[in-house]
């Protein structure tokens, strides 16, 4: 995945896009929803845009493809982290990272959600990042949702990841709901949620 900051010269419309997960060469990937929010190959959230600019939308659960289960390591801790998998809550999957603007401004927003909604399983992983810029950054916001580094870069050619933020929304049994490119809000996760859960 091509990395953001000065590396993109032109920001993508922050809000809702239809990725589906890529699947490996050879079969068909499938497109949830026209993906008119969106401008591909440009990064999201790399300039001057906003979020909360287009209500969030969630993908019907019959329309919903298996997100591909992808672990990474911890970053606050041994072990790795799984995301892709079906479980008890709702998951939130923010890619960031430290060298990111719109990531760090984006930050204390997730870790505000993440503490104001426990029943959703919130999981943030650093992309094209080191751990130790990623993890000093985390510290300085306090971050408490567990946090992995994705130093191969596993999520960005699964889940077709075109720039940074970036957050998913999977439903309980593990299938993609929603992607949001470019920074949130709490209203903005919240609406997400919300949708999940009247049409889950």
């Amino acid at each position: 995945m091509t990395t953001c900051p000065a590396r993109y010269d032109t920001p993508v419309r922050p809000g809702p896009t239809s990725l589906a997960p890529v699947l490996p060469r050879g079969f068909i990937a499938v497109v949830v929803a026209p993906a008119a929010a969106v401008t591909l190959a440009l990064a999201p959230g790399c300039g001057s845009s906003r979020a909360g600019d287009v209500a969030p939308q969630v993908v019907p659960a019959s329309d919903r493809p298996a997100a591909i289960p992808v672990s990474v390591p911890r970053l606050d801790g041994p072990g790795d982290v799984t995301v892709g998998r079906p479980g008890a809550r709702p998951t939130l999957v923010n890619l960031w990272a430290s060298w990111c603007g719109p990531c760090r401004e984006e930050m204390p927003t997730v870790q505000r959600f993440a503490r104001a909604n426990p029943g959703v399983r919130v999981v943030g992983i650093a992309i094209d990042d080191t751990p130790e810029a990623a993890r000093a950054f985390a510290g300085e916001v306090g971050v408490s949702y567990p946090l992995g580094v994705d130093a191969d870069d596993a999520m960005g050619p699964t889940y077709g990841v075109t720039g940074l933020p970036t957050t998913f929304l999977l439903d309980p049994q593990g299938r993609l709901a929603s992607t949001w490119s470019g920074p949130v809000t709490v209203p903005d996760l919240e609406a997400l949620v919300a949708s999940l859960e009247a049409g889950s």
